[in-house]
């Protein structure tokens, strides 16, 4: 039996959330319809968020539009200890409401988050093997956490594999940073997989969880991590289910992003 069959999971210190005054200070198109920005504290408070949480934008009511107050969650991408900035990555959605606002606004403009929220970051202790499941912007919140590995060292020791799952070539982003990983920790295993790509794409295709299914899964001393969309988790959590990890554990750490 592995000494992680009984698992104790140590919690973080998670900061209570607050509203927080943001500054629009950049945004970058990291695809055609992927956005990137990065957003200045107006006040004193500070966001000390754990790597893998995120903030939830606020969009007021507007009355004779017939909109309530609602509230859009978008995950931290960069690592605290990086700058005081927050960084997020949007995927513009038709119509969205909030990603219609994020799209057009300006830089300078104000805006009002509540944050740090949810419970999506690294279960310590870390077991000997881990694997990260993400598509689409799923892929921000497992960033921040392996910035967090190699702030900490941690990257180098323990086999890691990424996954990360989009449609097309256009839709990857942030793929040089896992690359580099990749090339200097030999125990990091990155690998970009298209559901849809085209003939001149050399690299892994199918879904994610083509490739999960593939993977030689020590059930004892394995961690996993899944973020992206539902129908992704459900698979996955499934299939893990069936090689004999417990959905129920605190070894399967999941973030739906949308269903």
């Amino acid at each position: 039996m592995s000494e992680f069959t009984r698992f104790e999971f140590i919690k973080p210190v998670v900061a209570r959330p607050t509203e927080l005054r943001m500054k629009v200070v950049s945004k970058e198109w990291l695809t055609p319809e992927t956005l990137k920005i990065e957003f200045a504290q107006s006040s004193d408070v500070k966001c000390n968020f754990v790597p893998g949480q995120y903030a939830s934008l606020v969009l007021d009511a507007e009355p004779d539009a017939g909109l309530r107050r609602e509230l859009r969650p978008y995950s931290f991408w960069n690592h605290p200890e990086e700058s005081d900035l927050f960084l997020t990555v949007v995927r513009m959605v038709k119509d969205g409401r909030a990603t219609s606002r994020l799209r057009n606004i300006e830089l300078g403009a104000q805006v009002t988050m509540i944050g740090p929220l949810g419970a999506f970051y690294l279960r310590r202790p870390l077991h000997p093997q881990l694997v990260f499941v993400a598509t689409g912007t799923g892929i921000v919140p497992i960033r921040s956490m392996l910035k967090e590995m190699e702030t900490t060292g941690e990257l180098g020791q323990h086999d890691i594999t990424l996954l990360f799952g989009v449609r097309h070539e256009h839709d990857l982003f942030g793929v040089s940073e896992f690359s580099d990983w990749a090339a200097s920790y030999p125990r990091f295993h990155f690998v970009p997989s298209l559901s849809r790509p085209s003939e001149h794409w050399s690299g892994a295709r199918g879904r994610v969880t083509e490739h999960l299914g593939s993977m030689e899964l020590p059930i004892d001393d394995i961690q996993v991590y899944l973020c992206g969309n539902g129908a992704m988790i459900q698979d996955a959590v499934a299939l893990l289910e069936d090689r004999g990890l417990n959905p129920r554990t605190r070894r399967i750490v999941l973030e739906k992003y949308f269903n």
